[in-house]
């Protein structure tokens, strides 16, 4: 006799999340978020300034800042 707190019962299926390349910055001054290769990452904390996949180069707002909404080249870009 199958309770409510049953084994049995079967897991729903999720779809698999994916997952963009890269990390996401928000340029201070526009407030777009911009997606950064990890290398690049790397390259631009020396002086704060960061080169996005989309090409652009910013200096990163602080990082509880939401932003405005994504970069449509960087996420165009991303995809493969």
């Amino acid at each position: 006799m199958a309770g409510k707190h049953s084994k049995r019962r079967r897991a729903h299926a999720r779809a698999p999340e994916r997952r963009l390349p890269g990390i996401e910055l928000v340029d201070a001054q526009t407030k777009l978020t911009h997606r950064v290769s990890p290398d690049q990452l790397l390259a631009g904390r020396a002086h704060g300034d960061y080169r996005a996949m989309c090409g652009a180069q910013f200096p990163a707002a602080s990082m509880v800042d939401p932003g405005r909404g994504p970069c449509q080249l960087c996420q165009r870009r991303a995809l493969p």
